[in-house]
């Protein structure tokens, strides 16, 4: 169970880091607005399905993996919405 919190926190540090760094990237170019988010949707998706398919094995508990992955992307979409919401 442990384990499965573990990697359920690594992933959702790959989710967070990656809204923060494309955050990031808007303020410098908000000309691509939507297509930096929705790119970095895809990145998101991409990266969490690698990192879910090499951990598989190591993951015990998949409803705790889960949900910790699941509040990770409810937590970035609502930190996106609410940072271009003030802009």
């Amino acid at each position: 169970m442990i384990d499965s919190l573990i990697y359920g926190v690594i992933a959702s540090s790959f989710v967070i880091g990656i809204t923060r760094s494309v955050l990031l990237l808007y303020k410098r170019y908000p000309r691509l607005g939507f297509g930096l988010i929705y790119g970095s949707l895809g990145v998101k998706m991409f990266a969490l399905g690698a990192f879910t398919l090499l951990a598989k094995p190591y993951i015990e508990n998949i409803v705790i993996y889960a949900s910790i992955i699941l509040s990770a992307i409810i937590y970035s979409n609502v930190y996106v919405l609410l940072k271009l919401h003030r802009k």
